[in-house]
């Protein structure tokens, strides 16, 4: 393969190059053009504004841009390159030999929220993006023969290399789907699935919930399912009760009964480093095994002081391995990564080793505080979501400071299904809380879809909830228990 010869007017090896499009094939044939000719490049989600850019550039320095319709008002350090459409006729027949590249040369960048609001970027080098394929690979039987099937954004770390990059590496068939059109139907990804044979494929629990409802709503399909055997469920945290439903779902479809797989992993690991195989448990489970790490991954488990805890006990998730950064980039200069003494890369995540398995709990930060028990944010929606008055995959459960206080409240906002009066669910969810965890919430709010704000795979975006949360400042009243 040669790469196209339009990055010499300027962008060099080793330039970062933000690629900025909504079309697949176009940031598909960008991407490998920069691994080609040696340059960086950083997918951002179509669309984004002049802002967003801005705090891109703050992460990965200065820096070109690909795509079409570039928004008014660009950072200084950001010069447009053009669409790609219009680089690719620039010099028709022109092409340069592939730029050699080191195992530790920069690949590819994806952003990540940074320590006070300041944005950083995870730096990845081909040895971190290879090493993670190669070990998934290993670990779950993938090969030339899979035929995988992605409808998560490619700007996204687990689209571009979870998936993408994986399956180049492998040789194999793959399928990408586009976010918004699955999303406005859950159902097209099975439906996806089983017209184009796909064995491996990959969601959060958001989505295992939504197709589990829709098929309540009666829509059947003829799907054969029984080629399905790796659906990872990552991204989000992993629920007892959603795997379990969205197993007996299918089974009348074929779905093998050890199809999914719950996982782990972060764009400092290179995406999933760690997955098991789910079986119903015989007793409900407070948390879901994700398994054991990948081959060239370990994972341990530790005290405030940074000693290894026994089996069962809870701690802070550490990682190193193969895939994992040891740095971010601010300002264009790598800073070191949040590492221990002997270089474990120190997670947000906390979690307990249980038969030999990985059980990650929740983030440090998710603990709410209810009639003097902790309980994570995503074990208090998962109860919420049970009501039949709610719809899945749209309850957040947060803390707040009360009365400014280090005491903290707990903030409940949640969609209520179609024909349900929104005062009516409120009262229902005060209720589930209260029966549940021993204590009601201090606020309760029903919102509608566009009030309920979604990361790119779908996840909700609980801090931009914040301005609605009691002593904020915000345009409409509040409603409290």
């Amino acid at each position: 393969m040669c790469a196209p010869d339009w990055p010499r007017p300027g962008a060099r090896p080793g330039a970062r190059v933000i690629l900025r499009t909504a079309d697949t094939a176009d940031l598909l044939t960008a991407f490998w053009a920069c691994v080609l000719a040696g340059l960086v490049p950083l997918p951002v989600p179509p669309g984004t504004p002049a802002d967003g850019l801005a705090e891109a550039v703050a992460a990965v320095g200065e820096a070109w841009l690909i795509g079409e319709d570039a928004p008014a008002g660009l950072p200084p350090l950001l010069r447009p390159l053009g669409p790609v459409g219009a680089l690719r006729a620039a010099r028709p027949g022109t092409t340069t030999p592939p730029a050699a590249a080191r195992p530790d040369d920069l690949a590819v960048l994806t952003l990540t929220s940074g320590s006070g609001g300041r944005p950083k970027a995870v730096p990845l080098t081909h040895r971190h993006v290879i090493g993670r394929a190669h070990a998934t690979a290993v670990a779950r039987g993938l090969g030339e023969h899979t035929r995988s099937l992605n409808w998560m954004p490619l700007d996204h770390i687990s689209g571009i290399v979870m998936f993408h990059v994986r399956d180049v590496f492998l040789g194999c068939h793959q399928v990408h789907a586009d976010t918004a059109w699955v999303r406005a139907d859950p159902l097209r990804w099975l439906d996806l699935a089983d017209s184009g044979r796909i064995d491996t494929t990959w969601a959060p629990s958001p989505a295992f919930a939504q197709v589990v409802d829709r098929l309540e709503e009666g829509r059947p399909r003829s799907w054969d399912l029984s080629r399905l055997r790796y659906v990872m469920n990552g991204g989000a945290p992993v629920k007892e009760r959603v795997a379990r439903r969205f197993l007996e779902a299918l089974a009348p479809y074929g779905l093998p009964p050890d199809a999914v797989h719950p996982g782990w992993g972060m764009p400092e690991t290179a995406s999933g480093v760690v997955d098991s195989v789910f079986r119903p448990a015989d007793a409900p489970r407070r948390f879901v095994p994700v398994g054991v790490p990948h081959p060239g991954v370990s994972v341990r488990v530790v005290d405030e002081r940074g000693r290894v805890l026994p089996a069962g006990a809870t701690g802070r998730l550490q990682v190193t391995g193969v895939p994992v950064v040891r740095a971010y980039l601010e300002g264009g200069t790598p800073r070191p990564a949040p590492l221990s003494a002997d270089g474990w890369l120190v997670t947000d995540d906390l979690a307990f080793v249980a038969d030999g398995e990985l059980v990650v709990t929740g983030r440090a930060d998710g603990l709410v505080e209810l009639n003097g028990a902790s309980w994570y944010g995503h074990e208090i929606e998962d109860a919420i979501e049970e009501l039949s008055c709610v719809l899945p995959a749209s309850a957040v459960a947060r803390a707040f400071p009360a009365d400014g206080a280090a005491a903290s409240g707990l903030a409940v906002f949640f969609r209520p299904r179609p024909g349900i009066a929104p005062a009516e669910a409120e009262e229902r969810v005060r209720e589930r809380v209260r029966s549940r965890f021993g204590a009601g919430p201090a606020h309760v709010e029903a919102l509608a879809e566009h009030e309920l704000p979604r990361t790119a795979t779908g996840k909700l975006r609980r801090s931009v909830l914040a301005s609605r949360l009691p002593g904020a400042r915000h345009g409409h009243p509040e409603r409290k228990a």
